[in-house]
């Protein structure tokens, strides 16, 4: 008896659901599912009092189940066979003598491209809008992380570099070398002249104006400027090797050669950096970086040489000795980069006299400082690449494309 109610019911659902999907059935269609339950109700009758009455004689004397599903199965065609009917019956109505479609106007072709200028243009103003507002966010971002990361630096020994004389250097080249391995940091004074950082500062300035004037409102091209943090009042100038630029070039490079071979590792060292970073009255402070994300060796060594005297408001560099190595750069990232041990670790301001330097293994924390004072300040810069390693970042660093892998060490 479950099973015969329960085939029952499950046909009735069935019917059910094909009569909610058709409304407007034929009657045709109704009449066979209207026979269809009557089917249903004499079977579950025929069942109710025996399992034993699950059979019916058919007229040619065979005995078999009653099922609700013949007449089930009778639907689908009686829909197709509608359907057809439908079909052939439908009368496609004519179009009325003598109609002639309008003919197209003179302005139709200019008002649809008036149309399409229009939206041309919403389109590029919605999408300069969404550059902006995301340029907005970033910018935002980046100020509270740098927010975040002076309170964590506050508390921390802050004191200016120490210097060693360049001519000292270059006679214990080794014990400078080991220094530097251990701290990733160290200073060069009189790494150039004054009189040589003097026509180097002026050259600068004039480059960056014409530059300036030729990029216009477009924006900085690539191949006179590389990209810094914090571009706001701040540029980072790609140099050509000639005039003052290259005469400083070979005089840093001549005045501390044996220290740059120990730790670039050789004479075979490429230059992969030759620029100037110029820093406005008004540039923010940087947030805390590595030039190079961590890699078990030492793949490039910078050096910046302050082309007039830097002070302590013109936004010197700050560094954080030690911070080259895996321990330091693993804590620089668990703390979101916005605190823990690294930042709390002593640094060291590079205030420094012109023509000094300070050369750094590029794996070191590091940031610009906020140039709160009326002056501008000038860094030169140059880096190399160690010999035999890799530079994760020799395609896009600064330099010029012509000068790109063209001198080693030696050759200055």
């Amino acid at each position: 008896e479950f099973a015969v109610d329960w085939h029952w019911h499950r046909a009735r659902e069935e019917r059910v659901a094909m009569l909610a999907a058709l409304p407007r059935a034929p009657s045709r269609l109704l009449g066979a599912s209207r026979a269809s339950c009557r089917d249903g109700r004499r079977v579950k009758r025929a069942h109710a009092t025996s399992r034993r009455d699950e059979t019916t004689a058919t007229s040619d004397g065979e005995n078999r189940r009653i099922s609700p599903r013949p007449s089930l199965a009778a639907i689908p065609a009686a829909m197709f066979a509608s359907a057809a009917r439908a079909m052939d019956e439908f009368v496609v109505t004519p179009a009325p003598p003598g109609y002639v479609p309008s003919p197209l106007d003179d302005g139709d072709g200019t008002a649809q491209f008036v149309v399409f200028l229009v939206c041309g243009v919403c389109a590029l103003v919605g999408m300069k809008v969404s550059f902006d507002g995301e340029a907005a966010a970033s910018e935002e971002a980046l100020d509270e992380k740098v927010a975040a990361q002076v309170a964590a630096m506050s508390a921390a020994e802050t004191s200016e570099m120490a210097g060693t004389s360049a001519t000292e250097i270059a006679a214990d080249p080794a014990k400078a070398a080991e220094a530097f391995d251990a701290a990733g940091l160290a200073r060069v004074d009189a790494a150039i002249s004054e009189t040589a950082a003097a026509e180097l500062v002026a050259e600068v300035n004039a480059t960056l104006d014409e530059e300036l004037a030729r990029a216009g409102d477009r924006g900085l091209p690539s191949d006179a400027f590389g990209n810094v943090y914090c571009k706001g009042n701040r540029y980072d100038l790609k140099l050509k090797m000639s005039g003052a630029a290259e005469r400083a070039l070979r005089e840093a490079v001549g005045n501390a050669r044996a220290f740059l071979a120990a730790t670039a590792g050789g004479e075979n060292a490429r230059l992969c950096e030759f620029a100037a970073l110029v820093s406005d009255p008004g540039s923010k402070r940087q947030p805390v970086h590595p030039d190079t994300n961590y890699r078990r060796d030492r793949c490039v060594v910078t050096s910046f040489v302050a082309l007039q005297d830097v002070e302590a408001d013109m936004g010197p560099t700050v560094f954080i000795p030690g911070s080259h190595v895996a321990a330091a750069h693993l804590a620089f990232r668990d703390a979101g980069e916005r605190g823990g041990p690294a930042l709390a670790a002593p640094n060291r301001v590079a205030t420094l006299r012109t023509g000094d330097a300070s050369m750094f293994d590029s794996r070191l924390l590091h940031c610009g400082g906020e140039n709160a004072s009326s002056k501008r300040r000038v860094l030169f810069y140059f880096s190399f690449e160690v010999d035999g390693s890799e530079n994760p970042n020799s395609g896009v660093s600064s330099i010029r494309d012509e000068l790109r892998g063209k001198y080693t060490l030696a050759d200055l």
